[in-house]
């Protein structure tokens, strides 16, 4: 008797440590932001909390973000883009050029640089749709091409945004162009008190309008059948193809408008600006809750684990930890949300158990 109600008890048991561990991988990205908080909350306190301080971390994490949201629209078809940073780079560039060369309003160099970012993203999309090459190869070596023409354009040097005009103060488009993203220049400043951070705002419409895009329109529901089983897709009507063009040139129209961002912020385009920006932009995704096989994930995710990424950062380094070892605690988070994912994780774990038990029983 007893060994049938064991019998019946386990099944049950299993069943439901899985519904905990699908609701876990489900949440993730909110259990992560909570406890990365609350670290903040106890080792650092009202400094961590502090408006300038939050306003601070986020802008400097912004450009990176919004990077992440186009990152998640390519994942989202089971796509990957590995040169996001390398677009980035090159719209930054590009936006210290027209200003400093051009003396075009910043107006004109921001959907410019956009269009930019755009015709970057096309080129991934054909080269992985028509040319039928992998994403990974394909923007791999766009992250490549990108970067040398951002550095043959600059002649691998810098380029400042803050100009002077002949009385020595910052001319006005120079002026304007602080707004993108210079600390201590808001938008709205005296009619919204100390104003609103450009690079804030920028990230959260971004989100916003994609994740509209994503749950209310058609365009989103395709990217979420060729990322679920594209050749189901296909043969229901959906042109594969021009649904995987289109996350590209959207991730690359991300990119461009990315890049006046991190300009403004650094206060000048760097020939390496962005570099491993894909990373971070990779890692959000995932913590978010976006699957690499495809089909799974949201914007919301995506900005719940850029928050992750940015809080992190900053609290770690309020508490003086090194750069080194911030790098491994991002590194194992990202395997952790990854694992976290497997519907199978259960059964690999037990099945590991029992090889290590197995082994054990035969050495002793």
């Amino acid at each position: 008797m007893t060994g049938e109600v064991t019998g019946v008890a386990a099944p049950v048991q299993v069943a439901g440590w899985r519904r905990a561990v699908s609701i876990l991988g489900s949440l993730q990205g909110y259990v992560g932001l909570v406890l990365v908080v609350a670290f903040g909350i106890v080792t650092r306190g009202d400094t961590f909390l502090s408006q300038a301080n939050l306003t601070n971390a986020v802008g400097a994490f912004a450009s990176r973000g919004i990077l992440a949201v186009g990152e998640t629209l390519v994942i989202l078809t089971a796509g990957i883009d590995l040169s996001v940073g390398s677009m980035l780079g090159l719209a930054s560039m590009v936006s210290a050029m027209l200003l400093v060369n051009q003396d075009l309003p910043p107006v004109v160099i921001l959907p410019l640089c956009m269009l930019c970012g755009a015709a970057m993203g096309l080129v991934n999309g054909i080269g992985s749709t028509w040319l039928r090459i992998q994403p990974f190869v394909m923007t791999l070596a766009t992250l490549s091409v990108f970067r040398g023409i951002d550095r043959q354009l600059s002649d691998n040097v810098s380029v400042g945004t803050q100009v002077a005009g002949p009385n020595g103060a910052l001319t006005g488009h120079s002026n304007t162009f602080q707004l993108f993203g210079t600390p201590g220049h808001n938008l709205f400043a005296g009619t919204l008190g100390a104003g609103v951070y450009y690079p804030v705002l920028a990230f959260v419409l971004v989100c916003v309008l994609c994740q509209l895009l994503l749950s209310q329109t058609r365009f989103g529901r395709h990217v979420y059948a060729v990322g679920g089983n594209e050749t189901a897709a296909r043969l229901s009507g959906v042109n594969t193809d021009r649904v995987k063009i289109a996350v590209f040139v959207l991730c690359g129209l991300l990119a461009g408008f990315a890049g006046p961002i991190d300009a403004a912020y650094s206060a000048s385009a760097d020939p390496l600006a962005g570099t491993s920006y894909e990373l971070d932009a990779i890692a959000a995704a995932v913590i978010g809750g976006a699957s690499l096989a495809g089909g799974r994930g949201s914007v919301v995710g995506t900005f719940v684990g850029a928050l992750i990424l940015t809080l992190l950062d900053n609290v770690l380094g309020l508490n003086a930890v090194s750069d080194n070892l911030q790098l491994i605690i991002k590194g194992c988070i990202v395997v952790v949300a990854v694992v976290l994912q497997r519907p199978d994780l259960l059964r690999s774990l037990a099945h590991f158990v029992r090889r290590i038990t197995a082994r054990t029983g035969r050495s002793s």
